[in-house]
């Protein structure tokens, strides 16, 4: 009996050597320039409120439990103000380093020399420390943006998405500071990514269960970084109900149901369980976490208002049109407002001088990224569109309108940092405009190779 002749398969493709060594190289970047990035005051207030795991570990996690009748408690405001998940990694940070943290939070009334004298200005050994794991946070979030552009379009996808996120300028410089925004993307691009896993081949149990309790549980993580992560709530919910075929619409609704009943139960049990602040009253505590916020909202819009009324955006078609002009044409804003300015322009110009830092900083490919961005929502929509069209692309539609409508109707101030959620979606839905070329472009060879012959 003839054999059929093997194929030698060599154990590390040359490709995937490529994709490895471009990985190792990129980490390698971020940690080796993470000194690089201009300071930002914010940074001090994440690391002065790391020692809350200090706290935990030495009065249990009731230590840092939200109590009535402490309203003027400044860490308790600091705690209803942010989700705690940033401040556990960078207070870990420390904690294996050995370094304390800043004794003093950041005095946004005082100057940088009474901030110095008072310690709210970290050392440089612990600004690296507390920025290392945002560092590696956003490492992950590009590998698991390549697994999306490789669910919507391939390898072609895959590698375009995670380019243009890892080398997108607004991210490099936010997610590598001691701040939450390395998290939030991490934690809204792993939602879309276990969303995109989801296969009508599974067993039943999968469906039912494990995809929906992997998927509350990341979304669970998203909000534990920060709650605009709640914002990858409504696409959650589309791959729940979007993800497997039915033979009725009832059958749609009511599995759909059950599914998202289980998401909403885990979220819940993992956001209380890493988030001791809502333990000892849960319901008061939610109110006061609203209340705080939308207090802290205000004064920053009547502090702009008085300081930079340009910067804040009363009127819905402003909000629609600061959207693009954020992520498309704006150049990288360091600071929220100036008062350090003098003071860190040094390191700004310095941060500048690696054009790796800048790529879509205004310019050429800023504009390049807009069109790509643009292109691909309206393939994702013709796609999704269709009659029984691609569940992956309404998906993708659908986490673009969340994100795009929570940022037009929460945020009413042009601070860019709070526009960086849309980042990874853009990134994938310029995947799709790149894949939609790359993948076009051999026929349309073809045929014009071809078109000579036929004459």
């Amino acid at each position: 009996m003839k054999k059929s002749p093997g194929v030698m398969r060599h154990p590390f493709p040359l490709k995937q050597s490529v994709y490895g060594l471009a990985g190792v190289l990129y980490l390698v970047f971020l940690l080796m320039t993470l000194s690089s990035v201009p300071f930002h005051p914010d940074e001090s207030t994440y690391i002065y409120m790391s020692r809350d795991l200090d706290r935990i570990i030495a009065g249990g996690p009731c230590a840092v439990c939200w109590k009535a009748g402490n309203e003027s408690d400044p860490l308790q405001v600091e705690r209803e103000r942010d989700s705690p998940l940033t401040r556990y990694t960078i207070g870990l940070a420390r904690i294996v380093t050995g370094i304390s943290a800043t004794p003093s939070n950041w005095n946004w009334s005082a100057g940088w020399e009474q901030n110095l004298g008072q310690g709210a200005v970290p050392s440089a050994g612990l600004l690296l420390a507390a920025r290392i794991p945002q560092a590696l946070l956003l490492f992950l979030a590009v590998l698991l943006m390549a697994r999306i552009g490789w669910q919507l379009c391939g390898e072609v996808g895959a590698v375009s998405a995670a380019v243009l996120l890892a080398l997108n300028s607004q991210v490099l410089l936010h997610a590598r500071r001691a701040m939450s925004e390395a998290g939030l993307l991490f934690g809204m691009i792993l939602v879309i990514a276990i969303i995109l896993e989801r296969k009508e081949s599974a067993g039943k149990l999968f469906r039912v269960f494990f995809f929906p309790l992997l998927a509350g549980a990341a979304l669970a993580l998203a909000a534990l970084v920060k709650y605009s992560g709640l914002l990858t709530a409504p696409s959650a919910l589309a791959g729940i109900f979007l993800g497997y075929r039915a033979d009725s619409l009832r059958r749609i609704l009511l599995r759909g149901l059950a599914r998202s009943g289980v998401m909403v139960i885990v979220f819940l049990l993992v956001f209380l369980a890493l988030n001791p602040v809502y333990w000892c009253n849960p319901v008061s505590t939610l109110s006061a976490v609203i209340a705080e916020r939308q207090s802290l909202l205000g004064e920053q819009v009547a502090a702009l208002r008085l300081a930079a009324p340009s910067l804040v955006l009363d009127s819905f078609p402003v909000r629609l049109l600061a959207v693009p002009y954020q992520l498309f044409l704006a150049p990288i804003a360091f600071w929220d407002i100036p008062n350090y300015a003098q003071i860190t322009a040094g390191a700004e110009h310095a941060y500048l001088s690696n054009p790796l830092n800048a790529l879509t900083s205004g310019g050429i490919l800023s504009l390049l990224w807009g069109v790509l961005s643009l292109s691909g929502l309206a393939l994702a929509v013709i796609r999704g569109a269709r009659r029984g069209g691609d569940g992956r692309m309404r998906i993708l539609v659908v986490w673009f309108l969340s994100v795009f409508g929570g940022i037009v109707i929460g945020v009413p101030i042009l601070w860019q940092r709070y526009y960086l959620p849309l980042i990874p979606v853009c990134a994938a839905l310029s995947a799709v405009s790149v894949a939609a070329v790359v993948n076009d472009l051999p026929r349309r060879i073809r045929k014009s190779q071809s078109a000579p012959m036929d004459k």
